[in-house]
């Protein structure tokens, strides 16, 4: 099988170099170096290291309504001292001439 070089696995797995060369320094991803040490490495990738990584992050949403009632949050009840405004009231007071009440 044939090792993948960085972009043909950034195609694969639908990602950036950018993000690809983070996980592989952080250890997320496997790869094996083909230059010469630390000072000038050729990461490349198996394709199976890549299908197993794509699997263990692969995650299934679970439907709200299966997992039983959602607990509804406390509300505190509040009070409003304000009233409803008729605007249709006014603005025909406004054409009319009328002072409002």
């Amino acid at each position: 099988m044939p090792l993948l070089t960085p972009e043909e696995a950034c195609a694969e797995l639908g990602i950036g170099e950018d993000t690809l060369r983070a996980m592989r320094k952080a250890g997320e991803i496997p790869y094996i170096n083909v230059g010469q040490g630390k000072k000038r490495e050729t990461p490349r990738y198996e394709l199976d290291d890549l299908n197993a990584w794509k699997a263990k992050r692969k995650k299934v949403a679970e439907c709200p309504s299966i997992e039983g009632p959602v607990p509804r949050t406390v509300r505190s009840r509040t009070t409003s001292s304000s009233a409803v405004a008729d605007f249709l009231e006014a603005l025909n007071a406004k054409r009319s001439g009328k002072p409002n009440r």
